[in-house]
């Protein structure tokens, strides 16, 4: 333990570095304070701002929990009308939601206002009803207020990146600096040295990202209870993330989607913090490293955006041979660190999510394994 503790400090011990991490958390911690505190609500003619305006919407939403039905949405356009824009009629038009919490997700929801942008006179009818409007009220879904779950998975995906790059500044060094110091071959020369010391790196990078990712996780999440509160854990999936459909999130809850997105982050985390080891086992400068590992990092990003569209340009996809090839090249990007920061990613096939754990742990214990092996055989020139 005290092996371990000491690699921690040589790569904790970087205080610009600790600073920079306190300085990240806060300012995501103050995005969701500012998006509470630039809340609006219209209830009975009285406008409502900032953090009256969250109180009064969660208790509008009380009212109305659990299975959301017709009766429900039709009682709410009844009380308080459908939301369009402020002043959207006049020379005051702005892009501020009027309405509350309640008729903007029947608005949104069950009405054309996400295509027109204008206020709605009727719920959809017909085709848009039957393959949209009519799912909200099919008895799948529970009503309940997520608006703060819906502002953290906002703001998740920067706040995981963020990190993954802080994350990529402090591990590169871990082997680099000794190759660039000289000291590798003194480290190699005992036994322990190439055995327990190399685990001990490796364990002290590992836990520094885990304790980094689940104190970011607390923070975030205490500054949304504490803005928003804690409702709304119960309501169906896609009260936080429109993008979730499918039998997979069918009468899943947001507490449920909200475990996934910290299993995906957690995972992108020790998968990214296991690929930059790799890199610093292999290159003899940490600038080097940080540099390589920035590349790798959004390098799924750079395939999945511009080479996978020239392929498709290509006609790759039109043979079942290349279909399948690129399917195999995109599940690989989702599986990487960036992509798994995202919570678009549990919209993809439900038939490649299968895959995206199995790519990704390979990956981490390929990268640990070679890292290990890479940094023991090191030989000084």
């Amino acid at each position: 333990m005290r092996l371990w503790k000491m690699e921690f400090s040589k790569i904790a011990a970087r205080p610009v570095m600790n600073v920079g991490f306190l300085m990240l958390t806060g300012f995501f911690m103050l995005i969701i304070w500012q998006e509470a505190k630039g809340s609006r609500t219209e209830m009975d003619g009285i406008v409502y701002q900032g953090i009256e305006a969250v109180k009064k919407d969660r208790e509008l939403a009380k009212e109305y929990e659990g299975i959301f039905t017709m009766e429900k949405a039709e009682d709410i356009v009844e009380r308080f009308g459908f939301s369009g824009y402020v002043g959207e009629n006049s020379v005051e038009f702005s892009r501020v939601r009027e309405g509350n919490y309640c008729s903007q997700f029947v608005t949104d929801k069950m009405t054309d206002f996400m295509q027109t942008e204008r206020k709605p006179s009727n719920f959809l009818e017909g085709e848009a009803w039957e393959n949209y409007g009519r799912y909200f009220v099919s008895g799948s879904v529970q009503f309940g207020y997520a608006a703060g779950w819906r502002k953290l998975t906002e703001i998740w995906t920067m706040a995981v990146l963020s990190l993954n790059f802080w994350l990529v500044l402090m591990t590169a060094p871990v082997f680099s600096e000794e190759y660039s110091r000289n000291t590798t071959g003194i480290l190699l020369s005992t036994q322990r040295g190439k055995s327990e010391d190399i685990r001990k790196k490796i364990t002290a990078a590992l836990g520094l990202g885990l304790m980094a990712y689940v104190l970011l996780t607390v923070l975030l999440a205490g500054s949304t209870v504490a803005a928003y509160g804690s409702d709304g854990l119960h309501a169906s999936a896609q009260m936080a993330c429109d993008s979730l459909w499918g039998d997979m999130w069918k009468n899943r809850s947001v507490s449920f989607f909200l475990l996934w997105m910290f299993l995906a982050g957690m995972v992108s985390v020790l998968l990214n913090t296991a690929v930059i080891l790799l890199v610093s086992a292999k290159a003899k400068r940490p600038v080097t490293a940080v540099t390589t590992g920035l590349v790798l990092f959004l390098l799924p990003w750079g395939v999945n955006q511009f080479l996978f569209q020239i392929m498709m340009s290509m006609g790759i996809a039109n043979s079942f041979a290349g279909w399948i090839f690129m399917d195999g090249i995109r599940i690989f990007c989702f599986s990487m660190p960036f992509y798994l920061t995202f919570s678009d990613i549990f919209s993809i096939p439900e038939n490649w999510l299968v895959f995206l754990p199995i790519v990704a742990l390979s990956v981490m214990a390929l990268s640990i394994w070679r890292a290990q092996a890479n940094y023991r055989n090191y030989q000084e020139g």
